[in-house]
């Protein structure tokens, strides 16, 4: 569980609760509930050993998330094909310069088991985050387990400029993780992340793209930028457009010339 988890943390660009790694503002505005569909499914042929993958086919994954009457994330429910699979809740805590969010899992094919993911963000004076522990619980009644850390942030002025991610390995060593850079326009509006992995020195670059609206348009992953293969697409591309409210109702990725539907959300507002 703890191998599986670093690894999900390295992966995605973009995490929740304020940690240092920035993340696309999923939600904005005074937000009741969002019911968020994927698409692309694979369907099975007369062949056991192969399938045909139909992008804009309903995968049967749907995700509601609920929000308390000041637009809080309180809960996410995840469901396939109607059967609720896990069910999150989120609990917010905060002392002197110490806040802690912690994310409930609670697994129901796997007789309701509690999994639960603590962040632990440090603040300086002026109420930037400093330092990020992430906390892994596999049971109430085990011990935590620390499976994440970012630290050494600098600014400049508010905007957060660079800082160091650590994995723990399973032997508890932190030698592993990534140094990040961050790049804004000069409307300060974050455009480019360079992650440089310590041990290879391998980097991947995320680069940020605006409407005429001030929303990210769309973002483009480049993994492992000194790795080139020719006629392989390296560069992954996902798409967004909005409501006017500013929250994003489709979500695509591009394939080719084609934009492939990835999801879909319905919003309702207080």
């Amino acid at each position: 569980m703890k191998r599986f988890i670093t690894y999900l943390f390295i992966l995605l660009p973009c995490l929740a609760f304020g940690q240092l790694f920035p993340k696309l503002p999923d939600f904005t505005g005074n937000i009741k509930k969002v019911v968020e569909k994927r698409y692309g499914k694979e369907l099975a042929t007369f062949r056991k050993d192969s399938g045909v993958f139909k992008p804009g086919a309903f995968s049967g994954w749907k995700y509601t998330y609920l929000f308390d009457e000041n637009s809080g994330l309180i809960k996410r429910i995840n469901t396939f094909q109607g059967k609720v699979r896990t069910e999150y809740t989120y609990r917010a805590e905060t002392s002197g310069n110490r806040r802690i969010v912690r994310e409930m899992m609670k697994d129901f094919d796997s007789i309701q088991k509690v999994h639960t993911i603590e962040y632990e963000n440090f603040a300086d004076q002026e109420g930037r985050i400093r330092k990020v522990n992430f906390w892994s619980q596999v049971t109430p009644e085990s011990a935590k387990e620390l499976f994440l850390f970012e630290v050494n942030a600098e600014y400049n002025r508010e905007q957060l400029i660079e800082f160091t991610r650590h994995n723990i390995k399973i032997n508890g060593d932190t030698a592993s993780g990534e140094k990040c850079r961050l790049f804004y326009d000069d409307a300060d509006r974050l455009t480019r992340i360079e992650r440089k992995d310590i041990s290879s020195g391998f980097k991947t670059a995320i680069y940020y793209n605006y409407n005429e609206r001030g929303f990210v348009d769309h973002y483009s992953i480049d993994l492992l930028t000194e790795i080139q293969e020719y006629g392989r697409e390296q560069i992954q591309e996902i798409y967004f457009k909005y409501d006017r409210r500013g929250n994003w109702t489709r979500m695509y990725w591009k394939s080719g010339r084609k934009n492939r539907l990835e999801a879909k959300r319905t919003i309702r507002y207080w």
